[in-house]
């Protein structure tokens, strides 16, 4: 087996299916030449997948236009809040209006900050522990 890194142009994404199990999903492809192709990954590479492609696209979206990071934004359609154990981490769970939920494990100081900061109208406040994600830094 060769050690060369195999590039994959990617024209579109054609479908995502996870299996019976559970344990992996499928995605499938175009390539730059209209062949298709598949990917598997894990539940884990899966999540680390996604965090890296949200930061892509929020750098992407920075690197362009207002209307470009606009697009990247969907609107948010529902919101669930769950107590995680003890009282000091709440699980935050977004629903987009394109059916992408995520959901987010808060301590307890950074939900009191974010409710603090809704009941104020919030107009570009950011948490104190923010910071600028940037890729291959």
């Amino acid at each position: 087996m060769s050690n060369r890194v195999r590039a994959i142009a990617i024209e579109a994404v054609t479908h995502f299916d996870v299996c019976c199990s559970g344990q992996h999903v499928e995605i499938g492809y175009l390539d730059h030449g209209g062949k298709p192709g598949r990917l598997y990954l894990s539940h884990a590479s899966l999540g680390s997948l996604l965090l890296g492609l949200s930061a892509a696209l929020q750098e992407t979206a920075a690197r362009g236009s207002a209307e470009l990071e606009l697009a990247c934004a969907p609107f948010l359609l529902d919101w669930r809040l769950t107590q995680e154990g003890d009282d000091e981490v709440i699980v935050l769970s977004l629903k987009a209006t394109n059916a992408v939920e995520v959901a987010f494990r808060l301590p307890r100081p950074l939900a009191l900050a974010l409710g603090q900061a809704l009941r104020n109208g919030g107009a570009g406040q950011r948490s104190p522990q923010a910071r600028q994600l940037r890729l291959n830094s």
